[in-house]
Order: structure tokens, then C-alpha cells, then sequence
């Protein structure tokens, strides 16, 4: 830390990486505060000086906008005001469709862009539509993070010549320097819909690398103070669940619960703010997407309990933390079947660990050193085994365990980056420990044209019995990042040890890879006009082993793609893996090898005008394998968006994807083989089986919003594959497919259903109410001979369901409103 430390004092002076021809703004003092009207009818909006002449990025860059815009910024003791005149030609055909918070739909939307330290890196974005609809995200190096919400206040007004907006930005839901005089970066953003046009008050050069280092400076904020920032926010939340089981003695059984929580933001100072939230309840978190996994890796769950999306952007660096880690699987659930005497069974397991709470520090200093904390504790949970005679007793499943991630991440000049990163994991007795440790680091040159990249890695498991495993992971990356011609090679390691997956996720390790990637990005019209932009680009792999160094394969894709005239967008692919292709991971035995043939793949992506009620897409791709006849496969999606009126849209769409002759690991055997002269050594045999796979997916959508402020979200899916296989074999020693007796039945009809019903009403600010029907079914058969139409009218009838309804209430309290 003192190293990043010292790097930033010597580099503090470089640290503004704005152009010097950015555009200027002064904001203005105020005494008294704005009404939030949206009316921008007090005399103070003019005397502040107005911003005009915003830019279009899209659908062509480097445009006057067509439209004119004009803003101005006001500020006072307790936060900053922004008022925007949007003038439109035609104010009959503003689009404002009404969305959930944080969904832009189809309408138009003025939004400010703030980065207080003016790192070029880091910042805030609020947005709000002609209906009142907010978005706010984090913009980092990552990206757009929408899933942070702050409390704000905005309103918009639809007028005889366009609309107007007010907003009301607290000083509590932002960070900024402890300075008497200020200088923030500040840029403005418009969107009107119906021509797709996206227009910035400071221009953003597409073909220049980065967004927040193309903004322009907001001047004349004086004498401001990041107030005591403490907000509570307790929760009571009541639950309903039935759980159905038609081939039990006791089909149904209901139960209730009541309980109770609470989420705690602190300021620590200036920059620094501390999250916690105790006895967390995730309730109105939608349900994941249930997929059967035949592969040698575990499934990947997206992350959907809001504590653990919000404001993760430090966490996120390295990829290091796997949020679904904590709160998640249990431990060891084979020590209760371990466990199991003659005539007991296993009456109650728990569905996933219990977590306790879990807290975030985070924030960014004055010098760019941005510093994250993260500590999560779960309780110890038990499995409950009853014998013949009706007495239980408990098996431990899961230890009480203790989470932990540490970044101190260090902004360069021109926005380059050093950042360091530890996560960690204690378990109570002698279960496994693990620690991770990694350093990253993001060169950009000044003109913020080419760049040098690379992060190391260093893994450690601490097993029972007091053994350490150690492993290691290195990636370094240089290439051009700007221009309409971009170029990036890379080189990437994971050692056969490596393995952060107590805390993170990382599918394989044991692995190198050689890579190039070319692209070529065109955002002005061509082809007469035909298509606005477009772009082609080509990359290229070359794979092996870490240890030993074995070829295991190679890939070469290319792609083009644009979008027309009339917003329709397109990209289409080919992919190729030549020669033989060796997978050390699907035999799920060290040292085998799967010997398979190379392919070729064709693949195209195509969606109608966004704007329009109905927009379709559709995708495919068609896989064609070189050495084996018997292998083929297709895929496709079809989706669709009905946009009813500015308050209802549904959405469908169907995945089927068919893979015949595939290839995959069925099951091992040991067996004692004697040689001659030599003691007994056992041998697994490793059976593979040529199987048919088919995979249909369907879902819905609807979406109503009675305000910008209640909601009501429908969603309905289900998941049916089917697995058949044709033939059996014996995997040999160099990775070919032999002769085998062997048989059984690893036939697989697996269905999956959810539907998830949320209601929403946001009550008061910060504050709200959920009310979520769930229910979810899940069937697991080794009888294929159903079709899909079959398999889904059986799975209401046999298979085991849950449903719930719950009620949650939630409600926001801020000290600096309280003492106001």
C-alpha cells in the first residue's frame, strides 16, 4: 500500500487528464433551494450560465445536435441543482414510455455525468425521462454499473417546445474533495428516442478510448462540505411457503415466517463510506436460470440480491470475487450422508448457507487511491438425520466462515491504473482456508492511444492436516486501444495448482494461451448511407497446457457488423478450430486426455428497429466438425418485444439448440491390473457416450407501470433438456474413442420451471414495498421417450413444487433529512 501511496504523491500533478480544450461551466451560488418542479421558473436558474450546443455521438459522431439543449448547474449548502431546457421541433412525438427505475425504455432521457475528482476513470450518472423515470450508475473502467442506486430528486415537465428537467443532487449521495474551491468534471447527455439520437454538452470522440476523460469541467463550487452521511434502512418482511411433493405420504406441507433486518450506510469522512446490512433478507431477488450441467465445471449464477451488485466496482478488479460464493453452497453435505447408520434417513438439509451480515467500506481519496473492504460472515448450519424410531440428531454440513476482500487501487495519469488485491477465507476447525493475492496494473500512454496491461496471481489453500497448495495465475496484454484501427496481443497463464474458487470462480486453471486480436470500427455512414456504422475484426488462439506443455488446440474467428439506416443491426461470425482439439478436463481424471475433432462454425445475430411497438431478434449458429461425420449441431433464438402502450410491454423468446452425435464423460471405473513380476496397480477406466442433446427454452415477459414509482414485473420460464444416448466407449490412452461393453442408462429428461411476480411500489424516497409470488418446479428423470409437450404437462402433475408469497417493507432514513 505505501508503494501505491508514494506513486500517487509523485504523480498527483499528472493526474488531470483533461484535455485542455475542454468546455467549461460555472455554477452558481444559491441561498435559498428550488423547488423540484421541473418548472425552472425561479429567477436564480438565470443567472447561473447556460451550457448549449451538445454534439451527437449517435447515430453519427461529431454532429450539432438537432435539437437545441440548454443547461445550467446551481448549487447551495446541502447539494447541487441541475436545470435542462430541452427543446424539440416536434413536442407531440417526445417519446416517454414508463419503465422501472433504472430501465431506460423507449423514450427519451436527459442525464448529467459528474466526476469530482476528475480522474477521468470514476464518476456518477443520473438520468431522469419525461415520465420521471431515474437511472443512476457508477461509470468506472468497467463500465456502467446501474445496479448502484442513490436518493435524489428530479422532475420533468413536458412543454408547447420540448420539456424542461430540475434535479436535486444531495451532497450525500455523491463523494468529492475536501477543497475550499472545486473543479469537477461534468458533462451533459440527451436522447431523443425517436430519432436514436444520443448528444453530449462536451463531444465524445468514439474512437477515442474512455468516456469520463472526454468531459468537460464544472468551475465555482465553493465552500462545500460532504455532510454526516448516515442512512438506515430497516426492513420487516413476512413469508408464505407451500411445498408440494406428490410422492410423499405428506404431499403438501405450509409454513410461515416473520422477521426483520437492517442496512446501514455511514460517511467516514469525505470519501469513505461504510455499508452493512444485518440479518440480510434477499426475497424480492428473481430466481436464477435452473440449466442442466453435464461439464467437468460448476454453473455459473448471475448475481441478483441487490447488497452484493451495488457499488462492487472495486471488488470486481481482478475477478476475484464470485458474490455467489457468499450466502451460497454449503461446505461439506456429504458429511451427513457419511454419517448415515442403518435405518436413518436425511429429514432436513438446509438449501445454502446462512449468512449472518456482510459489510463494505469503500471509497477514493483526493489522490485517486480508491480503498475497498469487504467482510461477510455465515453461520454454522446442520443437517437433521431421524432413525426408525422417530429420534434426530444433527450432522454439522457448514462451518461458521468468514469472507474477506482487500483493494487498494491507485488512478495514474491518463487513465492508467495500479491496483492490488487480496481475498480470504477462514473456516472454524480444520476445514479448508484460502487466500488470494493478486496485483494488476493498466498503462495508458498520454494520448491515451496504445496501452500495456497485466495482473499476477498467487493462490493458497490451507487443506486438513495442514497442507498448503499454492498456484499461480499471469496475463500480460499491449496493444493500440484508440483509432479506428485497434490491435491488442496477449499472453495468458494459469498453473495446474491455481485455484481461487473459494471465493472467486475460475472454470479451469492448468492452462496457456497465445492471443491476437484485430478490429477496424467505422461510425460515420458508408455504403451511400446504407449503413450508419459498422466494423470487422479477426482474433486468434493458440491453447495449451501449463504442465506439462501439451497442444491442446487453436481458434481463428472473424466477424463483421453494423447497422442500417433504418436501426436495424446486424453481426454475423464464422469460427474455426482446426486440426485436433484435446480436452484434459472433460475425462474428470488427471492426466487423460478427450481427443476431438476440430470444427467450424457459422453464426449470425439480427434485430429490428428498437424504436418501433414490435422489434424482433433472432440468432443462430451451425457447428460443422471435421473429422467426425457423425457430429453436427444448431442453435437459434428468436425474441420478441411488444411494447403495448407507454405503460405495458411483453417480451418472449425461445432457445432450441440440438446437438447430435456430441460426445461427453458418462462415468469411471477402477479396476486391479497385475503385470508380470510386478505388484497390483489399479487403472480407472474412463467410459465416454455419443449422445443426442436437445435443448428448449422458453420465456415471457410483462412489465406494467402504473407510476414511475410502481411497477408490476411478470416472469415465466421454462427450461426442458433432453439427453439420449446412442453408444457407449472406452476413452483410450492417446484421447481416441475404443470398443466397450459397457452399458447403463445415463439418459436424462430434466425440466425446470419458474414464474416470479413482483409487485413494487417505491412509497417514499429510498423507501418501498415488495410483494413477490414465486413458485418453482424442478423434474429429473432418466426417461427420454417424452417430447417437450409431454414433459411439460407431466411436470405439473409429478414433480415437486415450491411456491411462496412474501411481503416486504422497506423503509429509508437519513440523518441530514432528519435534523434538516
Amino acid at each position: 500500500m505505501k508503494f501505491l501511496i508514494t506513486i500517487s504523491v509523485l504523480l498527483w500533478p499528472l493526474l488531470s487528464v483533461f484535455a485542455q480544450n475542454a468546455r467549461e461551466l460555472e455554477a452558481y451560488r444559491i441561498d435559498e433551494p428550488i423547488k423540484i418542479d421541473g418548472q425552472l421558473d425561479e429567477e436564480t436558474w438565470q443567472s447561473a450560465s447556460a451550457g448549449s450546443d451538445f454534439t451527437t455521438l449517435r447515430p453519427n459522431p461529431d454532429l450539432p445536435s438537432s435539437e437545441h439543449s440548454s443547461v445550467r448547474i446551481l448549487f447551495d449548502d446541502e447539494g447541487i441543482y441541475v436545470g435542462a431546457e430541452l427543446f424539440d421541433s416536434k413536442p407531440d412525438s417526445i417519446l416517454r414510455e414508463l419503465t422501472e427505475r433504472d430501465d431506460l425504455g423507449n423514450t427519451d432521457f436527459f442525464g448529467v455525468v459528474l466526476d469530482p475528482y476528475q480522474s477521468g476513470i470514476n464518476g456518477f450518472t443520473f438520468i431522469t425521462t419525461p415520465g420521471d423515470v431515474q437511472f443512476d450508475a457508477i461509470q468506472s473502467v468497467n463500465g456502467e454499473d446501474n445496479s448502484w442506486d442513490a436518493v435524489w430528486n428530479s422532475k420533468a415537465q413536458l412543454t408547447g417546445s420540448g420539456w424542461t428537467v430540475e434535479m436535486f443532487i444531495p451532497y450525500s449521495a455523491i463523494r468529492f474533495p475536501a477543497s475550499a474551491e472545486q473543479t469537477w468534471g461534468i458533462n451533459f447527455v440527451r436522447m431523443i428516442r425517436r430519432k436514436n439520437e444520443q448528444s453530449f454538452w462536451d463531444d465524445i470522440d468514439p474512437n477515442i478510448d474512455g468516456f469520463l476523460n472526454q468531459a468537460g469541467k464544472l468551475t465555482g463550487l465553493r465552500d462545500i462540505k460532504s455532510p454526516f452521511r448516515l442512512q438506515l434502512t430497516p426492513f420487516v418482511t413476512a413469508v408464505g411457503v407451500k411445498q408440494y411433493d406428490p410422492n410423499s405420504t405428506d404431499p403438501s406441507q405450509i409454513g410461515t415466517s416473520f422477521g426483520g433486518g437492517m442496512d446501514l450506510k455511514l460517511g467516514l469522512n469525505d470519501a469513505f463510506t461504510l455499508d452493512m446490512t444485518l440479518i440480510p433478507d434477499f426475497s424480492e431477488a428473481r430466481s436464477d436460470n435452473n440449466q442442466l450441467n453435464l461439464g467437468p465445471f460448476e454453473q455459473f449464477f448471475s448475481e441478483q440480491r441487490a447488497f452484493f451488485t451495488e457499488g462492487t466496482e472495486l471488488f470486481n478488479k481482478g475477478d476475484l470475487f464470485y458474490s455467489r460464493r457468499v450466502g451460497g453452497r454449503l461446505y461439506n453435505t456429504n458429511a451427513a450422508y457419511d454419517d448415515l447408520a442403518d435405518g436413518e434417513e436425511i429429514v432436513e438439509m438446509p438449501g445454502r448457507a446462512q449468512l449472518v451480515n456482510a459489510t463494505k467500506i469503500s471509497g477514493r481519496t483526493t489522490k485517486g487511491t480508491g480503498l475497498g473492504f469487504f467482510n461477510g460472515i455465515e453461520q454454522r448450519s446442520f443437517a437433521t438425520i431421524e432413525n426408525m424410531d422417530g429420534e434426530r440428531r444433527d450432522v454439522q454440513v457448514h462451518p461458521r466462515t468468514n469472507y474477506n476482500v482487500m483493494v487498494v487501487d491507485q488512478n495514474l495519469p491518463n487513465n492508467s491504473s495500479v491496483t492490488l488485491v487480496n481475498t480470504n477465507v477462514m473456516r472454524e476447525g480444520g476445514a479448508t482456508d484460502a487466500n488470494v493475492t493478486a496485483l494488476l496494473f493498466d498503462i495508458h500512454n498520454k494520448s491515451n492511444e496504445y496501452a500495456i496491461a497485466g495482473e499476477g496471481k498467487l493462490s493458497q489453500r490451507f487443506t486438513e492436516g495442514g497442507n498448503t497448495e499454492s498456484g499461480h495465475a499471469l496475463e500480460l496484454r499491449a496493444g493500440r486501444i484508440s483509432g479506428k484501427w485497434q490491435y491488442s496481443v496477449w499472453y495468458r497463464e494459469q498453473s495446474d495448482t491455481y485455484n481461487p474458487n473459494d471465493l472467486g470462480i475460475n472454470f479451469r486453471n492448468n492452462r496457456r494461451s497465445f492471443n491476437g486480436r484485430i478490429r477496424y470500427n467505422r461510425f460515420e455512414p458508408f455504403l451511400n448511407g446504407f449503413f450508419l456504422n459498422g466494423g470487422a475484426g479477426m482474433y486468434v488462439g493458440h491453447y495449451r497446457l501449463y504442465r506439462p506443455d501439451e497442444y491442446t488446440g487453436s481458434n481463428v474467428e472473424m466477424w463483421v457488423y453494423g447497422q442500417t439506416k433504418h436501426f436495424w443491426n446486424f453481426n454475423f461470425w464464422t469460427d474455426h478450430n482446426p486440426g485436433w482439439q484435446y480436452d484434459y478436463f472433460e475425462p474428470r481424471v488427471a492426466g487423460r486426455v478427450f481427443r476431438n475433432s476440430g470444427m467450424g462454425n457459422l453464426g449470425g445475430w439480427i434485430g429490428t428497429d428498437s424504436r418501433k411497438k414490435l422489434r424482433l431478434n433472432g440468432n443462430f449458429n451451425i457447428n460443422h466438425f471435421w473429422r467426425d461425420d457423425l457430429q453436427r449441431s444448431f442453435r437459434f433464438n428468436i425474441g420478441a418485444r411488444y411494447r403495448a402502450n407507454d405503460r405495458l410491454s411483453l417480451n418472449a423468446f425461445f432457445f432450441q439448440g440440438d446437438w447430435q452425435g456430441d460426445i461427453g464423460y458418462v462415468n469411471q471405473e477402477t479396476r486391479s491390473v497385475t503385470l508380470p513380476e510386478q505388484e497390483p496397480i489399479d487403472v480407472t477406466d474412463v467410459f465416454m457416450g455419443r449422445r443426442n442433446r436437445l435443448i428448449n427454452e422458453l420465456g415471457v415477459e410483462a412489465k406494467y407501470s402504473f407510476t414511475a414509482n410502481m411497477t408490476l414485473n411478470l416472469r415465466a420460464r421454462h427450461y426442458w433438456d433432453r439427453v439420449q444416448y446412442d453408444s457407449f466407449h472406452l476413452l483410450n490412452e492417446n484421447g481416441s474413442l475404443g470398443a466397450t461393453d459397457y452399458e447403463n442408462n445415463h439418459n436424462v429428461d430434466f425440466d425446470a420451471f419458474n414464474i416470479d411476480l413482483i409487485y413494487r411500489w417505491r412509497f417514499a424516497p429510498g423507501s418501498d414495498i415488495f410483494l413477490v409470488y414465486k413458485t418453482g418446479i424442478t423434474a429429473f428423470s432418466d426417461q427420454t421417450s417424452r417430447n417437450y409437450t409431454d414433459s411439460f404437462s407431466d411436470l405439473f402433475r409429478d414433480a415437486p413444487s415450491t411456491q411462496s408469497l412474501s411481503l416486504k417493507m422497506v423503509y429509508w432514513l437519513d440523518y441530514a433529512s432528519v435534523v434538516m
